[in-house]
């Protein structure tokens, strides 16, 4: 990004990125306050500008939450986790998770606004990640202890470098491989259930318009591979890819064609928790034989409106902005 950046960037720049989660830091903990100065360094931002932004986000995750707390499907799928008192949940991500207004934050906050009883979280998203590098964090997330592990990763696997020439972050065998091993080592060294979480469908055309010019960018189809191998490495896994797929627009994507919008957060949020309300065992998938449990949360006129699902009483839905 070249000259200074506008409110909205430096809110969105906040939205994504945590210092507390850059592995040196999560080694080697510092102050909150710390992490506020470094994210003000970076946006030329007073501290105070940039705990407004944290806070304003914080806010919009609550009512996000709420939102999702107001539809009864939502609700049936919370009582049905399969979590209980005593159990540590973490989450295993990218940019996707580590969202202040992102999945893992709703599901967290929607947990506590229910009273769900002694159950710890813990968010090891980190923008950016890939599956290589959630393996070089693994150390960061068995000193958590968890007992459920959340993993939604694969976006950044398929991020390409360079302009005239381009090079994937990792080649399709190092994804298959990586999951395998992530796959092994939460359930055989840590012993806790793992739960594979398919990455989004990309938009071609969106990131194309968005990425113009970067030495960065994505190929939709290559994000699509990605989720397949996801099904295909992980017994116990969410399809979430297919899940998205299937709505009838492209609100929940953001406008750059590979992150998330609010409401594709909160949709993505219901479409976790009711996969994980309807596998309280290891092994049991959520693939296309369960995407009509899912609406698309919007009556015929297009107002988002909680509850307002294609099959009222099959599954959550989630309001859109």
């Amino acid at each position: 990004m070249t000259g200074p950046m506008t409110d909205d960037e430096r809110t969105r720049f906040v939205r994504y990125t945590r210092p507390e989660r850059w592995p040196l830091l999560d080694r080697f903990p510092v102050s909150g306050e710390l992490h506020d100065r470094i994210l003000a360094e970076i946006l030329v931002d007073s501290t105070d500008e940039v705990r407004r932004r944290r806070h304003g986000l914080r806010s919009r995750a609550h009512d996000g939450a709420a939102t999702l707390l107001a539809d009864p499907a939502y609700q049936a799928a919370l009582r049905r986790l399969p979590f209980h008192g005593g159990d540590r949940v973490a989450a295993l991500g990218d940019s996707l998770t580590a969202d202040r207004l992102g999945w893992f934050e709703l599901l967290t906050h929607t947990m506590r606004l229910a009273g769900y009883p002694g159950v710890a979280t813990h968010n090891l998203g980190l923008s950016g990640d890939t599956t290589a590098d959630a393996l070089e964090r693994f150390d960061l997330l068995e000193a958590f202890r968890p007992t459920h592990v959340l993993v939604l990763l694969g976006t950044n696997d398929a991020r390409r470098h360079g302009r005239s020439t381009d090079h994937r972050m990792v080649t399709p065998s190092e994804t298959q491989r990586n999951l395998r091993v992530l796959d092994d080592l939460i359930r055989g060294t840590l012993h806790a259930r793992a739960v594979f979480i398919t990455p989004p469908p990309g938009d071609q055309a969106s990131i194309d318009r968005s990425f113009a010019g970067e030495t960065v960018r994505w190929a939709a189809a290559e994000l699509d591979a990605v989720a397949a191998q996801v099904r295909d490495v992980a017994v116990d896994h969410i399809d979430l890819h297919r899940v998205l797929r299937r709505q009838p627009d492209r609100t929940w994507l953001d406008p750059d064609g590979v992150h998330l919008s609010a409401y594709g957060q909160r949709l993505t949020a219901a479409t976790i928790a009711a996969g994980l309300s309807r596998s309280t065992t290891a092994g049991r998938s959520v693939d296309a034989a369960d995407d009509r449990e899912f609406g698309d949360g919007r009556d015929a006129g297009g107002a988002g409106h909680p509850g307002d699902a294609v099959d009222a009483a099959a599954g959550p839905t989630a309001a859109a902005d």
